[in-house]
């Protein structure tokens, strides 16, 4: 009779337990990327919303808030460890993607048009465009910053850590990377190109953010330890604002990243600074650690690192 009660104990506390909580990772990262990508869809071709103040914003928001929200129900201990949220370390976490976004937001974007205007074209126009309402500048930094969460929380974050409980790291860096650059195809489709330049422009950009996610990826998993993507969502977020609200010269801005101009010398200067920034940027985290680097700051500038 004892054994009876008890076992039924069990059971009930069995059917208690939620199915979200046991589902594998991999199941769960496919179902959100469904979701996140089919509301990227219908905001980008079916309500045309990135022509409109409020651009994608809908898709960036509300699928973050579903990744989180379903985490924090069923799996609040995985936020850390799973979505990359962690708070570990953060003020260091923070200025490091400070500094890379700086970098990689000026190298490339801006460096490669000033290098092309010093030393190809002295006629080349450096005036600096807001590429946006200027009134909404804090707006699109709102914007940017929501969809850095959701793209590094979800492809780094779950999708990499999801390949990871069945493949290597390297080929989940480079699985949830491919997938984070055919996430950007649609942007050329939308701009209006047709053809074989449709397909020219979806391949550079699939190409050139596959690049980014690799090294985001990589940042995730070797320079970050896999303890937090506060650093990438800061850069992410950097980038981007920069990227698509400044622009550096006459080229005509577009919705979404620009990956192609149409001058050909201007395209080359700014892949040329591209690699000087990314190759540098891309040895040091597949080399060191955050600790590293944040320590020999500060013996740089002469602060103990116990008194950090």
């Amino acid at each position: 009779m004892v054994t009876t009660q008890i076992q039924d104990n069990i059971d009930t506390e069995d059917n208690d337990t939620p199915i979200w909580t046991t589902t594998g990772l991999i199941k769960i990262a496919g179902i959100m990327l469904t979701i996140s990508a089919l509301w990227r869809i219908v905001d980008q071709f079916v309500l045309g919303l990135g022509s409109t103040w409020m651009n994608i914003f809908p898709s960036k928001l509300f699928p973050f808030l579903i990744l989180l929200g379903f985490f924090w129900k069923y799996r609040p201990t995985e936020i850390g460890s799973v979505l990359g949220l962690s708070r570990d370390k953060i003020q260091s976490r923070l200025v490091v993607g400070i500094l890379i976004g700086i970098i990689f937001a000026i190298g490339i974007d801006i460096g490669g048009t000033i290098v092309y205007a010093l030393l190809v074209d002295p006629t080349y126009p450096l005036q600096l465009n807001i590429a946006v309402n200027e009134g909404l500048l804090g707006y699109m930094f709102i914007f940017f910053l929501t969809n850095a969460f959701l793209e590094e929380t979800l492809f780094r974050g779950l999708l990499q850590n999801a390949f990871k409980k069945r493949y290597s790291a390297s080929i989940s860096i480079l699985v949830s990377a491919v997938l984070f650059g055919i996430w950007h195809a649609g942007w050329p489709l939308l701009n209006g190109s047709t053809g074989a330049d449709a397909v020219s422009r979806v391949a550079s950009m699939v190409f050139f953010t596959m690049i980014l996610g690799i090294f985001f990826g990589i940042y995730y998993e070797r320079f970050s330890s896999s303890k937090s993507l506060i650093g990438p969502i800061i850069a992410h977020t950097l980038i981007n604002f920069v990227r698509e609200c400044f622009k550096i010269g006459s080229e005509p801005s577009i919705q979404g990243p620009d990956v192609i101009f149409s001058n050909s010398g201007l395209m080359a200067s700014t892949f040329l600074t591209f690699l000087l920034t990314f190759v540098p940027l891309f040895i040091i985290v597949w080399k060191f650690k955050i600790e590293q680097v944040t320590d020999f700051w500060w013996r740089v500038i002469g602060k103990d690192i116990d008194e950090k």
